[in-house]
């Protein structure tokens, strides 16, 4: 069976349950392909400096405590 097929058999079901799942789903995969550009910007050092600086902090404790 297509997939295709199969999800718009879903979307056409008589039960409610699987109707409202697979109409949210098409909904969110519509809103999704209508945007333009989806940008995701890449973490970069500024973004993680705090949380290295404590985890250098924390690593320095614990050698100094071990030792």
């Amino acid at each position: 069976m297509n997939k295709e097929n199969q999800f718009q058999q879903n979307i056409n079901s008589e039960d409610p349950f699987i109707k409202n799942l697979y109409s949210d789903l098409n909904e969110r995969i519509n809103a999704y392909e209508q945007e333009d550009a989806v940008k995701i910007e890449k973490m970069k050092w500024s973004d993680a400096t705090g949380s290295i600086f404590f985890m250098v902090l924390i690593i320095a404790y614990l050698i100094y405590s071990f030792v």
